[in-house]
């Protein structure tokens, strides 16, 4: 069965996630490794005109939430994984696939609170795991609450890198949208007080279960081609769209039916020589690689964030 297509729409918000193949603990932090995902992602965010609000990086797959200025976050993705890929290879002496087969995680969050709650997903992942008691404290790369507002400039990995790699490359972390009645300090103390109670919460809890954070000792000791001992879930799908409010996720699915419609009868106009066909808002494959005509987007996109 081919894969449906997707949909990106210039502003949305999206989490998007890939997980190493096998789930091997590849993405093990050291300082090579962070320094060649801190510059992958600062490149290909760049390029590709993506606002990062958040990242976390465990040993096996890595978590962006993002503004999608552009509508191009599958380039995003693209450049950034194959780059990491292709580096973290070189590095660990091996070849072959190194992401999963399955197609990355996008998920549209439809709404502030949706945001809210993928940022604080994203950011406590290792907390949640047992690793260390607070976000700050993960050893790999991350873009936390502290980071929104600073240029970063990261440069080039020392190894593994060819002479067309610019010796630097810089990004501006930024808040996710929604706050422009706050100032930029504001809504940094907003997310870390977030933040902050929820690893008071799961803190407590593995105090009360006697069950203390493994610490850095232990991720230090992880092995590259470790996996985790329970099963996978990698068969359950992805979920494209993220919100409390049922009207809204039953808009939002309604929207990506009619898109597919829409766009399956154009793609079959189109086949058959009919070339000046409009396809519908969203289009990305053919958009990008035979640049054909899409329909503009209209102010009712569910989880749309007019970008200035």
């Amino acid at each position: 069965m081919a894969t449906k297509p997707r949909r990106h729409i210039p502003g949305q918000v999206s989490l998007v996630t890939r997980r190493t193949i096998m789930r091997l603990f590849m993405l093990k932090p050291d300082e090579f490794m962070n320094a060649v995902m801190s510059y992958e992602v600062a490149r290909a965010s760049d390029r590709h005109g993506q606002s990062v609000h958040a990242a976390m990086t465990m040993p096996n797959h890595p978590h962006f939430v993002i503004t999608d200025t552009t509508g191009e976050r599958s380039g995003f993705m693209q450049d950034a994984m194959s780059g990491i890929a292709r580096v973290r290879n070189r590095d660990l002496e091996r070849s072959g696939y190194f992401w999963d087969a399955q197609p990355y995680g996008d998920t549209v969050l439809l709404d502030q609170n949706a945001i809210e709650r993928k940022l604080l997903y994203t950011w406590l992942n290792p907390v949640k795991a047992g690793l260390v008691p607070r976000a700050k404290d993960w050893p790999g790369f991350k873009v936390l609450p502290k980071d929104w507002g600073k240029t970063i400039t990261v440069q080039c990995p020392d190894r593994f890198y060819g002479r067309d790699s610019p010796d630097t490359v810089q990004y501006t972390p930024q808040p996710p949208p929604g706050y422009d009645h706050m100032s930029l300090e504001e809504v940094k103390e907003h997310f870390e007080e977030l933040l902050r109670k929820e690893e008071d919460k799961i803190i407590e809890a593995r105090k009360v279960a006697n069950k203390p954070f493994f610490g850095l000792e232990y991720i230090q000791a992880i092995e590259h081609y470790g996996a985790p001992k329970s099963s996978s879930d990698s068969g359950r799908l992805n979920p494209k769209f993220a919100t409390t409010d049922g009207k809204v996720m039953a808009n939002a699915i309604e929207r990506y039916k009619s898109f597919l419609e829409a766009y399956e009868a154009t793609r079959q106009r189109w086949k058959k020589g009919k070339r000046k066909c409009v396809f519908p808002c969203g289009t990305l494959w053919l958009r990008k690689n035979a640049n054909v005509k899409c329909a503009p987007v209209g102010t009712d996109e569910p989880g749309l964030v007019r970008c200035s």
